[in-house]
């Protein structure tokens, strides 16, 4: 079995755009969320459970899945504000409150090896919400936790 280690700091790559382009791992204007300290991938299907009078157990059936990504990272000016250098990326002009606040569906995709060729990945479409930075005397950067609430359906690829 192969292991996939995180610790050594250049792996769990999010890269986000608006559009699938510029939300590419690697991609010219692909706004790359650095320092990232925990991020879960959620692809859960949905279940209906029900009860019939000849079974002594239940029955099920699966709905849509409730898709999404959620993450803690450390953010700086540019990536929380956007930098508004003109790219063809309103996520990176824009930055994540930008985007969140806009109601921007983004692009984005999720390396869980790194950034080479051949590096495992996940991809989808979604927007930004749960947005919540903090700062305090014992943490002196600001860190939030930042959700991606995916509209369909996760994919995995590779880069």
């Amino acid at each position: 079995m192969a292991v996939i280690n995180v610790t050594d700091g250049s792996s769990c790559i999010l890269a986000i755009g608006n559009t699938a382009v510029n939300g590419a791992i690697g991609g010219v204007d692909a706004l790359e969320i650095p320092f990232i300290n925990d991020i879960t991938v959620n692809a859960s299907t949905g279940v209906t459970r029900y009860k019939v009078l000849n079974s002594a157990s239940e029955k099920a059936f699966t709905t849509p899945s409730t898709n999404q990504i959620t993450l803690n990272c450390l953010v700086d000016e540019a990536v929380f504000f956007g930098n508004a250098g003109g790219t063809t990326n309103k996520v990176t002009n824009d930055g994540l409150f930008g985007a969140s606040n806009d109601k921007t569906e983004v692009h984005f995709e999720l390396s869980f090896e790194g950034s080479t060729a051949g590096d495992k990945t996940i991809s989808g479409v979604g927007y930004i919400s749960g947005l919540a930075p903090t700062v305090s005397m014992e943490q002196a950067v600001w860190q939030t936790p930042v959700t991606i609430e995916c509209d369909g359906n996760l994919t995995a690829g590779t880069i």
